[in-house]
């Protein structure tokens, strides 16, 4: 019986569990009676209604050109989902029928978690209706978990579409908040380790992120403690990566535990779009979601022990009693070929959302330094980089004019602009927000710094911390408890479902999350960017970690006590406010955030400090609209992999920049200590200049301007392994220009000369504009066809196909 608060006494078993006492034929006898029952339910609208102790029936059915959808009748749930592009092949894990279509979490008053999914209800009907244009199924869940909650599923599969558009409505007769609802659980297979064709997962993980092969191998980060999974989902840094996908040590919620869900990340806590998929050589699985207004989701992979989940989380912020229906459609569908193949899916909705607007050549908030490419240039004030300790004052670059003479040096050089990024300048120790200032040497110093390097023609950037409210520094023995207890930093912070306040605890510092519904916490970040401005650089950064808000469970705010659409527009206000309130005090200033900015941000920000690896995902989506520079944390561990560093952001579509250790000298990463050796000074600044020099002047309608398409197929070049896999030293892509020219941008960066051989697609008489090096020459040539291009050491490549 139900509990005073609506909830079953008994356990909610998971998905797999609960199935064990119904009826339902095993996948391959439900595929084999499907054939069979093909014509009989072909032309029909077909109902089935059974319950638990119904008899077995056979599956709904929906075939396409390019999938097969098998819907078992008896239980509502995913029998199968085949992509049938030449052989056909199962996305889905062994027994998928076994798990449930969707799992909803309730909270109570007293913050208590209940979870039910649809195998838990009483009956449940499964219709289909067909015309020519489309097949629509309507699966209906009743009395779900013992509860007065009913749930509809509704699965459109249009004709002329490799794509099914997937709703749910809910119906909630309690009187307990939604917290979240995971729509449509869809797990996938490991690879067989006896099979070549391995598989791949691409992800929205900041600018792009693929994971493979999907295995299930386990490893432990040294250097780093054990946290429990509540602690990684609150804050705390993960160390035991429970796969080799792990991309950085910031994502850590890789296990299916049920605090991971509680926390959307998209947008911007490191999803930037809403976008996964997962296929291999026979065929692959699309997932997303057509939502134009950035509703929050949990969007990721999600470890099983038999497979990976492609998580998708929906945060209706709703409390019943009442109905609830996904405002938006989870796009689910088939492709063939890599993952470019999936992004060309959705880049072409995304591009007629409004979000996408105006184009880089139309933006009017986009100065000219910004296309003309300035050069990136980091240096710390204070520190080696964030953990090193204590935390020493370094006199080449305090007072911040003191590094004045030494990027004179590299500007020369380079022959470019810069883009000097003032690092740990906060007063008491880095990273600290809000009791930032003074900044180090003084506010009529860094503004000093400011008006020179703009008189130069340079950028100058100031970081602030995002949504931080810094209480512990170790670096600088720094304090911050008095300041935040002073300052109502209580009413700022978000607080957990348990009630505590959402703490982020690093190895070196500790922190609050700032709640955007709470008036206090917006007025932090405010007055924060508003003090930077000041300063007067040209870009201000207060959007670190990534621009998006956080959860919040608390029941004294001004919002819901569960993640929903608060969060969006709260952050979607704030990103607004935070531009005013810095032009207000600084006209020109320039915003940024740290990895790509959530698509429905695209906007709002004129650059971003990119968190790119070898899966160009938001370029190959987002590049004519903006530009972002390559950020610094690029595997930059010996000369090879520096110069590949910046070839690899060339030819996608970002600036550069480079991190300065003492003396001014360049260092390999940011985040390093000064003990290591360093990059072969005049070797990497002459690449830099180079390379620089082709993205704004050779390639810029690419580069700068361009459209990124799937590549053309580059081969004969040397792979090497720095420790993010196989890469060629001769990294390319291939870009279209606005009046359609199509280019393929090369740069070796190897010490060795290679001979990469190009196809070229097409058909018909062409004639192909090549500059290798600054060598300029014509042909005509007959496509489709084959060229081999000689490039010397370090050299930078553009063909043009006209």
């Amino acid at each position: 019986m139900p509990d005073s608060n609506g909830f079953s006494r008994r356990r909610f078993l998971s998905g797999v569990a609960s199935t064990a006492a119904t009826s339902c034929l095993p996948l391959s006898a439900a595929a084999v009676l499907a054939s069979e029952a093909t014509p009989a339910l072909a032309g029909q609208n077909t109902t089935v209604s059974v319950s638990h102790e119904a008899a077995s029936t056979p599956p709904v059915i929906v075939v396409n050109s390019g999938y097969r959808l098998l819907i078992d009748s008896a239980r509502g749930t995913i029998a199968s989902f085949q992509s049938t592009y030449g052989v056909d092949r199962e996305l889905l894990m062994r027994d998928h029928v076994r798990l449930p279509l969707f799992k909803i979490e309730f909270m109570n008053e007293r913050r208590e978690f209940t979870e039910v999914t649809s195998s838990d209800a009483k009956t449940i009907t499964v219709h289909k209706d067909e015309n020519d244009k489309e097949q629509t199924i309507t699966i209906e869940y009743k009395e779900i978990g013992e509860l007065p909650v009913d749930g509809i599923v509704t699965i459109r599969c249009p004709a002329n579409e490799t794509l099914t558009y997937w709703n749910l409505e809910l119906k909630n007769g309690t009187k307990h908040w939604i917290g979240h609802v995971q729509f449509p659980v869809i797990e996938v297979p490991f690879d067989n380790p006896m099979e070549r064709d391995r598989s791949y997962i691409l992800s929205s993980s900041l600018d792009g992120a693929l994971w493979g092969p999907v295995e299930p191998v386990a490893f432990e980060r040294p250097g780093w403690s054990r946290h429990t999974p509540l602690e990684r989902q609150w804050g705390g840094r993960e160390s035991i990566t429970p796969d080799l996908w792990l991309e950085d040590i910031w994502e850590g919620r890789q296990r299916n535990v049920p605090e991971i869900w509680r926390n959307p990340n998209y947008p911007g806590q490191w999803a930037s779009t809403q976008l996964m998929a997962y296929y291999n050589s026979a065929g692959g699985l699309y997932m997303a979601c057509d939502d134009a207004t950035g509703l929050p989701k949990f969007i990721d992979r999600v470890m099983e022990d038999d497979g990976v989940t492609m998580g998708l989380g929906h945060y209706p912020g709703t409390r019943g009693p009442g109905n609830t229906k996904l405002p938006y459609n989870v796009v689910i569908g088939t492709f063939h070929g890599d993952w470019y193949a999936a992004a060309e899916i959705y880049r072409d909705w995304a591009s007629k959302q409004p979000f996408c607007g105006k184009k880089l050549a139309d933006r009017k908030d986009c100065p000219k330094w910004i296309t003309d490419s300035a050069v990136g240039i980091a240096f710390p004030m204070r520190g080696q980089a964030d953990w090193d300790g204590p935390a020493k004052v370094n006199p080449e670059y305090t007072p911040a004019t003191n590094a004045l003479p030494y990027l004179d040096k590299l500007a020369a050089e380079l022959e470019s602009p810069l883009m000097p990024f003032v690092y740990n300048w906060e007063g008491p120790g880095p990273w600290i927000q809000p009791e930032a200032f003074p900044p180090l040497g003084g506010e009529a110093t860094m503004r000093e710094f400011m008006t020179k390097s703009k008189e130069k023609g340079w950028h100058p950037v100031l970081y602030g911390d995002s949504l931080c409210w810094v209480t512990w520094q170790k670096n600088s023995d720094y304090d911050g408890m008095p300041y935040f207890r002073s300052h109502g930093g209580e009413t700022a912070v978000a607080h957990k479902p348990d009630g505590t306040f959402m703490e982020d605890v690093w190895p070196w510092r500790k922190n609050y999350w700032a709640c955007v519904g709470t008036e206090k916490g917006r007025q932090m970040i405010l007055e924060m960017t508003r003090k930077m401005a000041e300063l007067g650089p040209s870009i201000v950064q207060q959007f670190d970690q990534g621009p998006g808000p956080v959860a919040c469970y608390a029941t004294n705010h001004d919002h819901p006590p569960v993640p929903g659409p608060w969060m969006t527009e709260g952050f979607r206000k704030l990103v607004k406010a935070d531009g005013e309130i810095a032009r207000s005090v600084n006209p020109a200033v320039q915003m940024s955030c740290e990895g790509a900015p959530p698509e429905i941000y695209l906007q709002d920000f004129q650059i971003w400090d990119g968190r790119a690896r070898t899966c160009p995902l938001y370029s190959f989506l987002y590049h004519e609209y903006c530009n972002g520079h390559e950020g610094f944390f690029g595997n930059r561990v010996n000369d090879e992999a520096l110069r590949l560093s910046v070839g690899r952001a060339i030819v996608t579509g970002y600036m550069m920049n480079f991190t300065l250790r003492d003396k001014g000298l360049i260092a390999y990463d940011w985040d390093q200590a000064w003990t290591r050796a360093i990059p072969d000074q005049t070797a990497i600044l002459d690449w830099a200049k180079r390379t620089n020099h082709f993205r704004t002047k050779v390639a810029r309608d690419y580069l700068v301007y361009g459209r990124m398409l799937r590549p053309w197929t580059v081969s004969n070049v040397t792979l090497r392994d720095f420790g993010w896999g196989k890469e060629p030293l001769v990294p390319s892509a291939t870009w279209q220009a606005a009046d359609g020219r199509v280019g393929i941008v090369l740069a070796n960066c190897a010490d060795q000369g290679e001979v990469p051989r190009v196809e070229l697609r097409g058909k018909g008489s062409k004639t192909l504009a090549l500059n290798i090096d600054g060598q300029q020459s014509e042909r005509t040539v007959q496509l489709p066809c084959v060229i081999d291009v000689e490039m010397q050491p370090r050299s930078v490549g553009l063909i043009e196909v006209k």
